[in-house]
């Protein structure tokens, strides 16, 4: 990741940085569609439901158009799938957002974890790693999961 963070700030869905005398972007897009679908996948196979959820949360959170939206879900399901480093890649994309953008990720996590109305064990792990991923303490990420499951 870039040395000056200082200087990162969000471009609709772009994450631009300074690196020297250049300016740089990451997809902030391609974090987002990858934790959800992760999510998704976490009780073993995505329902409808999340299907619709996570298209619903893309095209809202981030402005972009269902047809869009959905390419960015199948192109994460492949890169889940294909790509060894795929942790690495996120963590690095994770490091450049601010505690107010790791918690609007955090609760579209939350809700794909739920979207289906139901908390299995594997959606808990898959919110859980989405919270290391963003640098959320594990603390704060359980709280949040028992307030889910109180509900």
């Amino acid at each position: 990741m870039p040395e000056s963070l200082d200087k990162r700030h969000f471009k609709g869905a772009r994450l631009v940085f300074q690196s020297g005398d250049e300016s740089h972007s990451l997809d902030a897009t391609l974090l987002i569609s990858r934790l959800l679908v992760y999510t998704a996948k976490g009780d073993g196979s995505i329902s409808q439901d999340e299907t619709d959820k996570m298209l619903e949360l893309l095209s809202s959170q981030l402005d972009i158009p269902n047809g869009e939206a959905m390419q960015h879900l199948s192109s994460a399901v492949m890169s889940l799938a294909n790509d060894k480093e795929v942790a690495v890649k996120l963590r690095h994309i994770g490091e450049g957002l601010s505690q107010e953008e790791k918690r609007v990720v955090l609760s579209m996590v939350l809700d794909i974890a739920m979207a289906d109305d139901e908390l299995d064990d594997g959606e808990v792990k898959a919110v859980a790693f989405a919270g290391r991923i963003l640098g959320i303490d594990q603390d704060t990420v359980y709280s949040e999961l028992r307030a889910l499951k109180q509900k």
